[in-house]
């Protein structure tokens, strides 16, 4: 392990994700730095994209300047009002260091092979543009919400279904066709629902959040005509789409070979499925208070997923029965 991944991939990611976090420390070593390194950088952008006490314009030139810096244009922007910004609010320690750090992520992706620096380029530059989509659209001097299905799909791709197409080249760019049992492409496809399933489930839990900042990502809703409204009457139909789109991590979990690999893949599924039924039988107010999986019953469903990939049962089955079952 060398010293940015020490650094950046231990303490630091360990600090801004609560969840994740385990999945990528169960990574191989071949794809864990790609895939730790990816999630900082993706949530180092949506820090600046989040902090609504800058301004849209500078947030948007911070992105763009972020981009660039990815992608290996331009030079690494000016935080220095975000820090002092975030510094005086509620943000969290570790995404400040995130920011400050950003440089030093930058020369870690600068140490590893090209076709993981490509990976990480398209991923970021994906988010980044789903993120800055958000700024251009939403604001709370005037609420709105998506106007149709169709650019829902748009962004839950944008900032998360690339994660699984991301997610899917370092498998099939460090073990080739050893990484699945499927085609790419199908895979691929899959993966993209997968990481389109985890950011519709999170715009769910959000929404009472979101409204305030004056964002409805619930199509055609009325963001001014009240958050238990939209919820009782809008969010069905799209549960029931995240229920469907997360069903595709269980054919793409069981297609992974290598178990370790397997098991990483398939805890943000068993997450999901588990917060999903929760959201199921959540009133407005529970909304309001968060709904979220507590760690004793992470580390349950961390415990009964290794207990089933070491006895060789099926994950996407166990995924399967979550959905199914509602519990």
């Amino acid at each position: 392990m060398d010293d940015f991944e020490r650094e950046l991939g231990g303490d630091l990611l360990a600090s801004v994700s609560r969840s994740f976090y385990l999945s990528l420390k169960m990574l191989p070593r071949e794809i864990r730095g790609a895939a730790s390194l990816g999630y900082l950088l993706a949530r180092a952008t949506d820090t600046v994209a989040d902090t609504d006490a800058v301004v849209a314009g500078e947030r948007l030139r911070v992105l763009s300047g972020m981009a660039a810096a990815v992608a290996g244009d331009g030079a690494v922007p000016d935080f220095t009002q975000l820090l002092a910004i975030q510094s005086a609010g509620s943000c969290k320690n570790g995404e400040l260091v995130i920011l400050r750090r950003f440089a030093c992520c930058l020369e870690w992706m600068g140490k590893m092979p090209a076709w993981q620096v490509e990976a990480i380029r398209r991923v970021v530059a994906s988010v980044i543009r789903g993120q800055r989509d958000d700024l251009q659209r939403f604001s709370v001097e005037n609420p709105t919400a998506l106007c149709s299905a169709g650019e829902l799909e748009q962004y839950t791709h944008d900032v998360a279904g690339c994660v699984g197409v991301f997610w899917t080249d370092l498998g099939y760019g460090a073990y080739g066709k050893r990484f699945a049992r499927l085609p790419r492409r199908e895979m691929e496809e899959l993966g993209k629902n997968y990481g389109k399933g985890l950011q519709l489930l999170n715009i769910l839990r959000d929404l009472p959040e979101d409204l305030l900042s004056g964002r409805c990502y619930i199509p055609g809703a009325d963001p001014e005509g009240g958050g238990r409204l939209i919820w009782e009457g809008n969010a069905a139909r799209w549960k029931e789409r995240c229920r469907e789109l997360l069903s595709s991590a269980g054919k793409y979990i069981d297609a992974v070979n290598s178990r370790r690999l397997r098991l990483a893949t398939a805890l943000p599924g068993l997450i999901g499925a588990k917060t999903l039924n929760r959201l199921d039988s959540a009133g407005w107010k529970e909304l309001q208070a968060r709904v979220k999986l507590e760690r004793p019953e992470i580390k349950r469903l961390l415990t009964k997923g290794l207990l089933a990939s070491v006895r060789r049962k099926s994950l996407g089955k166990q995924l399967y029965e979550l959905l199914a079952t509602g519990t």
